[in-house]
């Protein structure tokens, strides 16, 4: 929050709270008949009262430089932002770049059946499946959907969990 924000605040704040005395000794003053006493007491609420005008634009000027504040606060964290994203994709393009020249590695996953699970496979009467051979192509059925090489050779394949 900008000081001057805070100060008007303060300020307008206190200036009101101050007006409610004189506005009192200008009630009392008028039931007794005292113009005097009144004009005097009423002259002293409006210089308050002016006074709490002055530190409303003030607070007024304060907010407005807290809002510039904060859009120039939000311009800077874009603009970073943008930079990061540019280092990023140059990165990134730097990396295709040099993976151009190269040749590609086939990576490929693969399952080994430890001696427990080869044990308790014999112990459930089941044999130990025969390793697949994959072409890495992918198959495809009549209505275009893919389907596992098992299906395509008609095999089926039981899973016990």
């Amino acid at each position: 929050m900008n000081v001057k924000t805070m100060e008007g605040l303060a300020g307008a704040g206190t200036s009101i709270s101050l007006v409610s005395t004189p506005m009192n000794v200008a009630e009392e003053a008028e039931r007794k008949g005292d113009t005097e006493k009144m004009k005097r007491a009423l002259s002293y609420a409006g210089e308050m009262t002016e006074q709490a005008e002055g530190y409303s634009e003030k607070t007024s000027q304060g907010m407005k430089l807290d809002a510039r504040e904060a859009k120039e606060q939000e311009k800077l964290r874009q603009e970073e932002l943008i930079r990061a994203r540019k280092e990023e994709r140059e990165k990134l393009e730097k990396q295709l770049q040099e993976g151009d020249g190269k040749e590609t590695e086939v990576s490929s996953d693969s399952v080994e059946i430890s001696e427990e699970g080869k044990h308790q496979a014999e112990m459930a009467g089941t044999s130990s499946p025969a390793p697949v051979e994959s072409s890495g192509e992918a198959v495809y059925d009549p209505s275009g959907e893919t389907v596992e090489p098992s299906a395509v050779t008609g095999e089926n394949v039981d899973v016990i969990v």
